[in-house]
């Protein structure tokens, strides 16, 4: 079995395989330059993470979706991914997707740095009790 991707690895990898495609096509095209729904190959990307292509559609629409799904003041709901919108097809709201994502990048490197102050930290005592043991005897 093959390790299942974080949330933040799903979203950096929706966001790398499809970030040259946003904001939209030129004009008179399907997809104007507002649009913020993106669609994207779930096998494609499920292929890039090494997982299949159910557990990244299950991922996307009932665990994503709806731990980041929100209304808007005038009742309008916002979502991240959706399955059918404006004809296209498995949909990801990609200024949002990408908001989220800057949000995990974030929580991301505190945590690494945090991790890191403490591996030094721990360095230095080890080096410490050491120094302490030799200058005893």
């Amino acid at each position: 079995m093959s390790k299942l991707p974080t949330d933040r690895q799903v979203l950096r990898c929706i966001y790398e395989m499809y970030e040259s495609a946003y904001p939209g096509n030129s004009l008179g095209q399907a997809q104007g330059e507002n649009d913020p729904y993106l669609p994207i190959e779930i096998p494609d990307v499920a292929k890039r993470l090494d997982c299949k292509p159910e557990l990244l559609f299950g991922r996307l629409y009932y665990y994503l979706d709806a731990k980041y799904r929100y209304k808007q003041e005038n009742g309008a709901l916002v979502s991240l991914f959706h399955l059918n919108i404006q004809g296209k097809r498995h949909c990801v709201h990609f200024p949002f997707l990408a908001s989220i994502l800057a949000g995990h990048e974030e929580e991301h490197k505190r945590h690494s740095w945090s991790l890191a102050v403490s591996i030094v930290a721990l360095v230095l005592s080890v080096g410490a009790i050491v120094a302490q043991v030799i200058t005893a005897q």
